[in-house]
């Protein structure tokens, strides 16, 4: 709980600051929100809808092109399952008028899956090895799963592309922002694939 504190004083922070640099030059660029990770197959099989968390800056290139930097987090809603990722992305932007947009992104970096069950969960160790003992880290041995294993972390390079649309605050830089992107990792034994739908706030 005091991580998750600490974060949000850290982005809370930024918040401030970012517009504050941003002024001088009219280059940089920083956003931060929240919302729902709906999970796809074949993840969706192991794990269910959860929340998720980014936040990120960057440097724009002119009126409609920038490039961003992403941190993410995703809570999985079986089990404890958690993604992480750390993203370098390229974001074309455009309006409709004086206070609606969109855009498009698209990036890849790297992606950490991390699943665990409770240790307070009885596995008999007569139980046949199906697929989701691997999603969790287990293993088997002559058709039967190995009890011992209670975590399991995962980490490869994936990416991510996707749309959002802006509505801009009455006479500031900020715009409220509302996004779907999808997003791949090859993982081991089991591919992410989830699609973050996310709702907050932009400087641009």
């Amino acid at each position: 709980m005091s991580k998750r504190l600490l974060a949000s004083i850290g982005v809370i922070s930024i918040a401030w600051i970012v517009p504050a640099v941003a002024q001088d030059d009219g280059k940089l660029n920083f956003s931060a929100g929240g919302g729902i990770g709906v999970p796809l197959n074949p993840v969706a099989a192991f794990a269910g809808v959860g929340g998720n968390f980014v936040g990120g800056g960057g440097y724009n290139l002119d009126k409609h092109n920038a490039i961003l930097g992403a941190k993410a987090q995703l809570l999985g809603g079986s089990a404890s399952v958690n993604l992480y990722s750390l993203t370098a992305d390229y974001k074309y932007s455009s309006s409709f008028g004086p206070a609606f947009g969109y855009y498009a992104i698209v990036g890849g970096g790297w992606y950490y899956r991390h699943s665990s069950i409770s240790k307070s969960t009885f596995i008999p160790t007569t139980t046949v090895c199906q697929p989701i003992w691997f999603y969790y880290g287990f293993t088997c041995s002559d058709g039967f799963v190995n009890t011992r294993t209670i975590a399991s972390g995962t980490s490869s390079f994936g990416g991510n592309g996707g749309i959002g649309f802006t509505i801009r605050v009455k006479d500031s830089g900020w715009k409220f922002f509302i996004e779907s992107r999808y997003n791949y990792a090859g993982s081991r034994a089991v591919s992410t694939q989830v699609i973050p739908v996310t709702f907050g706030f932009m400087y641009q």
